[in-house]
């Protein structure tokens, strides 16, 4: 910012702007494949294949759009435009994507879900990407950093999973009809209207919140550019050996995450025979989870290189990951129905989801100290930039996430609604290795990341310099 810092208000609107991603994600990775696949009876690899492909075409409108925003000149700043021009379309495309037309052909649900999922990763671009480009202009400090960046993520994971609680215990219940209530088809269609209010909200208020900044906020330099512009952006990006680490490390850490966070639903209910009831104590736990991880965080890498703390969180997610899942096939858990499976489950959970939220903190700081020394070098500023492949990145979660797991419940036979504890524990047999290879490689990109403390101070120093001098 050119002027002071800005104030607590601020910074608390800031991040309730993670909620609608938060929300959005979480009905993406818990609950769209198995209400398509289940409920609606779209085939497994269809209803992944159907993300891959929307996945596919928003694989372009992340930078973009971040590289529109990074030279967007208008009275209201780079950012603001295009969050609010986002907000009303993507909360009536979010819903309707949960409300296809009745009596449909596999073929006819799969293009409507298609064309919903991919106008939902279109709009929800054009607010996630500037909002969240916005923490290298409010925080410069190493440590600030990763303070605002774990609020924003816990703020994002608490939205999200509080959303899902209110999935399990109000809507998706039990009824005379549906005798487990993850299969409730009305259910998830009233949800998705609490959802879609629950994300304006969220993004009028972080938008309107931080209105008041825009004058003091960094400005767009030139005009917005032509494609020869966008390209040479995107080079320089790729041409800084942190970045192109850091890129790699977090796309496999949300492939890891986006596969884990799918199938939860599947191995609670059929592989260790979970009820709903006893389902909708699993998010209260990550809530517990994302608390815990936005206190400590901070705490583990202050005085600390940011790198060293994310391939201590790495090695942990890979140790943890499909712990319960292995102990299961190995015989040492106590049996479906037994009163000590669920507080093992939980107490995994826990532990597990913290080491998540606090990966994704640790990568968002991360990249907005890249901003800074993409600075120093080129001689202005590509937040904007950044921050789309963070989003990109966010996105493989319900991108490759979903089509691997469909890939995965088709390997092992599954078909329309005849799901089970064997199917799953076939699935395991793919799952598992396929997690643990993603998260290796999350640790050895995660080490190739240069850029230290002693480095970003010295970057400010420079950039303040020049600010400064002109």
């Amino acid at each position: 910012m050119k002027t002071g810092k800005a104030g607590r208000g601020s910074k608390f609107a800031y991040v309730l702007g993670a909620i609608a991603f938060g929300v959005k994600d979480n009905g993406f990775t818990t609950f769209l494949m198995i209400y398509y696949n289940q409920v609606l009876g779209l085939s497994a690899f269809y209803t992944g294949l159907a993300i891959l492909i929307a996945l596919a075409v928003d694989a372009l409108s992340d930078p973009y759009v971040g590289h529109l925003s990074d030279n967007w000149k208008s009275k209201w700043g780079r950012r603001h435009p295009f969050m609010y021009a986002a907000i009303f379309p993507i909360a009536l495309t979010y819903f309707f994507l949960w409300n296809p037309p009745a009596d449909t052909t596999q073929m006819t649900l799969f293009v409507y879900l298609v064309t919903m999922a991919v106008g939902v990763r279109l709009l929800i671009t054009f607010f996630e990407v500037p909002n969240s480009a916005m923490i290298a202009e409010l925080a410069s400090e190493y440590d600030e950093r990763t303070s605002l960046a774990s609020q924003r993520v816990t703020v994002g994971w608490l939205g999200g999973v509080c959303i899902a609680i209110a999935a399990y215990v109000v809507f998706l219940v039990p009824t005379e009809e549906y005798a487990k209530g993850v299969l409730n088809k009305e259910g998830y269609q009233n949800f998705a209207f609490l959802a879609a209010v629950v994300m304006t909200i969220s993004m009028l208020v972080s938008a309107i919140g931080t209105h008041k900044l825009i004058r003091f906020l960094p400005q767009a330099q030139s005009t917005t550019g032509n494609k020869q512009k966008f390209l040479r952006n995107i080079k320089i990006l790729f041409s800084n050996t942190s970045f192109r680490s850091l890129f790699a490390a977090f796309l496999f850490s949300m492939m890891a995450f986006g596969v884990i966070i799918t199938l939860q639903i599947y191995y609670a209910t059929y592989f260790f025979g979970m009820t709903t009831k006893e389902i909708s104590l699993f998010p209260v736990f990550m809530v517990l989870a994302a608390l815990i991880s936005m206190a400590v965080t901070p705490f583990l890498s202050k005085g600390r290189e940011k790198k060293s703390v994310l391939k201590m969180l790495t090695l942990l997610a890979f140790l943890l990951s499909n712990l319960t899942i292995i102990a299961r096939l190995m015989g040492w858990l106590p049996d479906n129905g037994d009163p000590l499976l669920l507080p093992i489950l939980l107490a995994h959970i826990l532990v597990s989801t913290a080491v998540m939220v606090a990966q994704q903190s640790l990568f968002s700081s991360m990249t907005a100290d890249l901003v800074e020394d993409t600075e120093r070098q080129a001689g202005h500023r590509l937040e904007g930039l950044y921050f789309a492949t963070v989003s990109f990145s966010k996105k493989i979660v319900s991108g490759l996430g979903i089509f691997a797991s469909g890939v995965f419940l088709s390997s092992a036979g599954e078909t329309g609604q005849q799901m089970s504890g064997s199917i799953m524990t076939e699935v395991s047999y793919y799952y598992i290795p396929f997690v643990f290879i993603l998260y290796a490689a999350t640790y050895v990109f995660a080490g190739r990341y240069v850029l230290n403390r002693e480095q970003h101070e010295a970057n400010l120093k420079i950039v303040r310099g020049s600010q400064m001098a002109e």
